[in-house]
Formats: C-alpha cells, sequence, structure tokens
C-alpha cells in the first residue's frame, strides 16, 4: 500500500481533450454496505455483517454500482457506462482509507497495472473491509478514512493527474472499475455537472473488470 503524502485532496480541474477509460479489478477478492453518512471525526463506522468463522468480515451485500458495472457490456456499452458513473458520481461522498500521521492523512493507493491508483469506496463500510481483510486494521478497531464529496475530488483531477496518479479504483475488491485522473472532469460535465440524471448525453467510460 502506497502513502502518497504529498497528495492533496482538492486543486484546479482541467478539461483533457480525449476520453479513454479502462478498467481491471485488483488480484485481491475482499469487502461492505452502500449509503452511510460520513461520521463526524472522520471514522468509518463497524459494518453490520457479522464475521466468518476465520475472523474475517463477511462479503457485504450487492449494491446499485456492483449491479450496474457487471451489467457493462464492454467499452462500446454507451448506455451501461452513463447509467454506471451517474450512479457513482450521485453518491453522496467517496471514502477513502486515511494513511499517515494523524494531522497529515493522505488517501491510501496501490499500485495496479503500473499505475497509481487511488483506492476509492462506495461507502464508509466498503473502505472498512477492504482494511479489514487486508489487514491494514484488525476487525475490531475503527478505520481512519476520508469522506469527500465527487465534486471535490472531480476539482483535484489536475492536481492528482500533476502528482502521477492514473486514477481511482472504485471498490477495488469488489466491482474494481477505474476511472484516470483527467477524465474525471470530462464525465462530470458530461453528467450535467451537478449529476442529477437529467442528463441524456452519453458517456464514454471505463471497462469494468470481466467485461
Amino acid at each position: 500500500m502506497t502513502d502518497p503524502t504529498d497528495m492533496p485532496f482538492q486543486g484546479d480541474s482541467d478539461q483533457p481533450r480525449e476520453s479513454i477509460y479502462e478498467g481491471r479489478r485488483p488480484k485481491k477478492d475482499t469487502g461492505s454496505q452502500h449509503g452511510t453518512d460520513p461520521a463526524a471525526d472522520g471514522s468509518a463506522p463497524r459494518p453490520g455483517p457479522s464475521t466468518t468463522r476465520l475472523g474475517m468480515l463477511a462479503d457485504p451485500e450487492e449494491t446499485e454500482t456492483d449491479i450496474l458495472a457487471a451489467r457493462v457490456a464492454g467499452p462500446h456499452d454507451q448506455e451501461g457506462m452513463t447509467a454506471l458513473w451517474r450512479a457513482t458520481m450521485d453518491l453522496g461522498h467517496w471514502w477513502f482509507v486515511a494513511v499517515g500521521e494523524p494531522g497529515a492523512e493522505s488517501p491510501a493507493a496501490a499500485q495496479i497495472d503500473d499505475q497509481l491508483m487511488l483506492l476509492t469506496f462506495t461507502s464508509a463500510e466498503r473502505a472498512r473491509h477492504f482494511a479489514v481483510q487486508n489487514e491494514m486494521i484488525g476487525a475490531d478497531e475503527d478505520l481512519r478514512a476520508i469522506a469527500l464529496a465527487p465534486a471535490e475530488v472531480v476539482d483535484s483531477a489536475q492536481t492528482y493527474s500533476e502528482a502521477g496518479i492514473g486514477g481511482l479504483m472504485f471498490d477495488p475488491h469488489l466491482a474494481g472499475y477505474f476511472m484516470p485522473s483527467e477524465q474525471l472532469p470530462v464525465v462530470w460535465d458530461a453528467l450535467g455537472g451537478d449529476v442529477d440524471g437529467d442528463s441524456d448525453t452519453p458517456v464514454d467510460a471505463p471497462r469494468p473488470s470481466g467485461s
């Protein structure tokens, strides 16, 4: 796991000219549930699912983004990718595992297919599940997590690119779909900026794993 200590969460956005996506799932297979509001102290609440007999957290229930990612027929499935990214960008927050010293935390990242990726989660529980399954924390420990509105992350796209962050891998232990940093503003704009579901503009989007 990589700690990009100089990686800010906000920065000026840029508008790249091309929109090329490709997503791959990391080899680790670990996982929790959608839709939790961020805790006031930035910690991720413990998930509801029970542990397995091996002491690991049980696999999370399937969510809307899991279903949409699995339905994408391939890189030319404009309708499927538009639905997936609309659902992803319509989430209240994206979650990141916080690493580093208290007061100087940064988002956890990992090398995936020779690119440095921010590990991004669609819920606090999923971030915690990943951390437990990858032995970053114990099953009885709280997780230090960072919750950001999608718009904040989009605004930092240029900063991420300049810092060598290749992109964001969403729920890497589950659906594992990917967006390059430089393409975040493209998709955001294509979906209407506020992602209110009213835009019919098709989106060139990444190929989820398994497609």
